[in-house]
């Protein structure tokens, strides 16, 4: 796939924010967190940023801001937090006109949507503030819609685009642009706020980074002191240009490529997804169907009492969850736009979807409810999740790159809807059956 408006957006530099620490390379090119959050954005990807206090995590959200011209619905979290309010005003001439005739006006008549809805951004600050029940009103503005008064309403902008297919055969569709993007402060080993966060909400958050994994450089410390102009305070951008066009249209250009695809890229995408959902699903005990879901109210004590597996095979078994589907498409769409994004930052960049959904996994899988045994993230990673996804990340590549030859034969047998033979299918058993 081609996003000529990545290019454009790879050169968006953040007016404040500050750090040059790479959080991964690929095909040699190494991307920032600046890089991977323009990434995420492109892919209409909500982020979650989360570290200690006075890291830089608010700074980097007044830049994202800024990135849409500060055209954004800003909240802070709390308990008395009420989504629908920022959204909802009164109809006052509905209740002028009832008043006036006599008549009666019904509640859904008596309010309306705010100018809210053409936001493209909605921008949550310390979410860890809000108990639970709270967070959970953020459900619908993560999927892109608000409901009010039993009407739902689309988040952000709209624009109509002409789509074709690979036999050419065009459509029209209206491209809506809406993302979330929320802090939380992160201290101890728990969140310093109200309470956590649950699953439900991590997992419409698509990628969440721990932002004291990418902690600056000590010369970004120093640009930082430099270009403080003796001010402590957040910086606000007095007027930033508004880039909300270009994201709407990178975002328009990975739904074209999704119509379109490469497919040789598309086959391999389509053998990681059904890894992530069901390979990693694989756990070599028969009373629970081999099946870590099965297993879910004994899994993971019941690999760790059986001692199953071997080596490598015992961080699989005892650490990692499959994927559920949303957030194994949010692994595939993240690494989709970090490819795109490092051949547009460097176009001699050569990368493979496996080096990419590699590296997505590593990114979405710490802190997307993938690592499920606490104990021994603390024991063997000093309880830090990302370095758990990035061991585990690490040998999942090495695992699925000692079984290149089975995946390359399945991707043959199926470009060519030929069905596979059965030398094939037997090989395909234990975490691979899902290739077949």
């Amino acid at each position: 796939m081609n996003n000529p408006t990545l290019a454009r957006i790879v050169a968006l530099e953040a007016p404040t924010y500050r750090n040059t620490e790479k959080v991964l390379t690929l095909g040699g090119t190494e991307l920032t967190l600046w890089d991977v959050v323009k990434a995420s954005l492109a892919a209409r990807l909500n982020i979650g940023l989360y570290g200690g206090a006075g890291m830089g995590k608010s700074q980097l959200l007044a830049d994202v801001q800024g990135l849409f011209g500060n055209n954004a619905s800003y909240v802070l979290g709390r308990n008395d937090l009420d989504i629908k309010s920022l959204f909802r005003e009164m109809n006052f001439a509905a209740l002028k006109e009832a008043r006036e005739k006599g008549g009666k006006v019904s509640q859904q008549d008596l309010s309306q949507a705010t100018a809210e809805i053409y936001r493209p951004l909605v921008v949550v600050e310390e979410i860890n503030r809000c108990a639970e029940i709270v967070q959970n009103q953020l459900f619908n503005i993560f999927e892109g819609f608000i409901e009010l008064d039993g009407k739902k309403y689309p988040l952000g902008g709209s624009k109509l685009k002409v789509f074709h297919d690979v036999d050419g055969k065009k459509w029209s569709q209206n491209v809506r642009y809406s993302v979330g993007v929320w802090s939380a402060n992160f201290g101890n080993g728990q969140y310093t706020g109200t309470v956590s966060m649950d699953k439900a909400l991590k997992e419409r958050s698509h990628l969440i980074i721990d932002v004291d994994n990418f902690s600056p450089k000590p010369s970004d410390l120093d640009a930082i002191l430099l270009s403080s102009g003796g001010e402590v305070r957040l910086k606000e951008q007095e007027k930033p240009k508004d880039k909300t066009s270009l994201f709407t249209e990178a975002f328009g250009q990975f739904k074209q490529g999704a119509y379109t695809p490469n497919p040789q890229e598309l086959g391999e995408e389509l053998l990681m997804f059904r890894y992530l959902v069901f390979g990693l699903d694989y756990l070599p005990c028969e009373a629970g169907k081999n099946s870590k879901r099965v297993m879910k109210d004994v899994w993971p004590g019941k690999a760790e009492e059986d001692n199953i597996g071997d080596n490598d095979e015992k961080l699989l078994y005892r650490i990692v969850y499959p994927a559920s589907v949303r957030g194994a498409m949010s692994i595939i769409t993240l690494a989709r736009s970090l490819r795109e994004y490092a051949q547009a930052k460097n176009p001699k960049t050569k990368v493979s979807v496996m080096d990419s959904v590699i590296e997505s996994f590593k990114l979405v899988g710490a802190y997307s409810g993938m690592l499920e045994n606490p104990q021994r993230i603390r024991e063997q990673y000093a309880g830090n999740p990302y370095r758990a996804a990035s061991d585990i990340g690490d040998k999942l590549k090495k695992r699925l790159g000692s079984h290149r030859d089975l995946m390359d034969a399945v991707l043959i047998c199926k470009a060519q809807e030929k069905p596979l033979p059965k030398s094939i299918v037997d090989a395909c058993v234990g975490e691979y059956a899902c290739f077949k």
